[in-house]
């Protein structure tokens, strides 16, 4: 009966009606959608109050901007998560380190990064922290377990988001380098790696003093990596909340905070989208929940397949997996998907309308080729393509049918409602 009306609504106001009929016809909306909203368990985005250090703040500040983190002092954590690029860097797939190459994935936005304990981070979920046991699971043994190796750095970190911060900095691609270019690469291990960062740090004067200024009661001397990626953290945790968009300010209780458009984008994605089967929580997107998209996968040559979740976990029933992000300014964060294959809205509607058209004729422009540092393969053979469909078709991933027979008012509500109703003005560029 609800499709019925949702489905009703949006011819009723695809015809010729005033906007004046529209706003007071969307009043009809407002309990039925509030009604959806508790029944999917969507309420107010709540920020915790600040209780960071501002010492710690401001360290993380610096260092989250200053080169010196990477090994050739060539790029900052700043330089992938960009503010002014909705703290991502524009690119479908990320730039390595020298610029010369591209990565598999692009890099993910920042805003609410912090909140809510997330207990994942990347897109496959490598790094994980259990809030309750404290204990670490992440690629570098000497961190995990109960009684881990590297207990000195773990005793220092109080999140997922943290211990995130370890990685990039010890990925040659990502921000390290190759042996042979610094003392970082030349490592014989990440602990290594990881100590020679904090050494530059300690004898870099300005840094030295905000290290002491962020820890009084550690000794300079007992200072590590977790103190600098707890800094990052709680940094990255403050900055980039975003709880100032159109649907926040619509969970307050505020009827005319969303445009009858914006409401009837909300009916979608609530309703006949089935978006929030995956999109799910008050961030529309559940950090803990891993499913597939069936996105085309492409990349440079030599082409190497992108499983996701099944390569952490060796699961094959969870390739192609990554983990739902939140959608709180998406209209910020183009292009799309792991790889950026899709440019605008219009396309990731479209490919979740008809998924397996979508992949079928998903092809890279010249355009675009022109714009990649490096040769390029979109992934053609039939039998990997149904490979990549039944992924997001399967008893392991049951959110997702073949096709969802949106219509055109129903796409354009949708698009409507995540490009505008999600997005904070505070992180829209003046």
């Amino acid at each position: 009966m609800k499709l019925l009306l949702i489905f009703t609504l949006c011819i009723f106001f695809q015809s010729g009606f005033s906007e004046d009929l529209q706003e007071e016809k969307g009043i009809i909306l407002d309990p039925l959608l509030r009604s959806l909203l508790k029944k999917n368990n969507i309420h107010l985005l709540l920020t915790p109050p600040n209780r960071s250090n501002r010492s710690q703040f401001e360290l993380g500040k610096k260092l989250f901007s200053d080169p010196i983190l990477s090994g050739n002092k060539r790029i900052s954590c700043q330089t992938c998560h960009n503010p002014e690029k909705g703290t991502s860097d524009g690119l479908p797939m990320s730039r390595t380190e020298n610029g010369k190459g591209i990565l598999r994935r692009n890099a993910q936005s920042l805003f609410n990064i912090g909140l809510n304990n997330k207990p994942f981070m990347f897109l496959d979920g490598r790094v994980h922290f259990n809030f309750t046991t404290k204990k670490f699971t992440t690629p570098d043994e000497s961190l995990n377990g109960n009684t881990p190796k590297a207990d000195y750095i773990t005793s220092a970190m109080n999140s997922a988001l943290a211990a995130q911060a370890l990685f990039p900095l010890v990925t040659d691609t990502e921000m390290m380098g190759k042996k042979g270019e610094n003392e970082i690469a030349d490592s014989k291990d990440n602990l290594e790696a990881w100590e020679r960062i904090v050494d530059r740090l300690k004898n870099n004067e300005t840094f030295r003093d905000l290290l002491v200024q962020a820890y009084p009661h550690i000794s300079i001397d007992q200072i590590n990596i977790g103190h600098v990626v707890e800094a990052i953290s709680i940094f990255e945790r403050e900055e980039f909340q975003s709880i100032g968009s159109p649907f926040h300010r619509y969970l307050k209780g505020n009827d005319s905070a969303m445009s009858s458009q914006q409401k009837r984008g909300l009916l979608v994605f609530l309703g006949r989208g089935r978006c929030v089967s995956c999109h799910r929580g008050n961030e529309l997107g559940n950090n803990s929940l891993f499913a597939s998209s069936s996105a085309p996968q492409w990349g440079k040559v030599p082409f190497v397949d992108d499983k996701g979740r099944g390569e952490i976990i060796h699961n094959p029933a969870t390739n192609y997996f990554f983990k739902v992000p939140s959608l709180i300014n998406i209209g910020l964060t183009a292009p799309y998907m792991h790889n950026g294959a899709f440019q605008t809205l219009n396309e990731v509607i479209d490919h979740y309308n008809h998924i397996s058209s979508s992949l079928n004729r998903f092809e890279v422009s010249e355009q675009r080729q022109s714009k990649i540092p490096v040769e390029v393969k979109v992934e053609k053979n039939q039998n990997f393509l149904d490979e990549i469909w039944l992924s997001s078709q399967g008893a392991n991933n049951p959110q997702l049918k073949n096709r969802l027979y949106l219509t055109k008012c129903e796409k354009d509500d949708l698009k409507v409602f995540l490009q505008e109703a999600l997005t904070d003005p505070k992180w829209v560029k003046k």
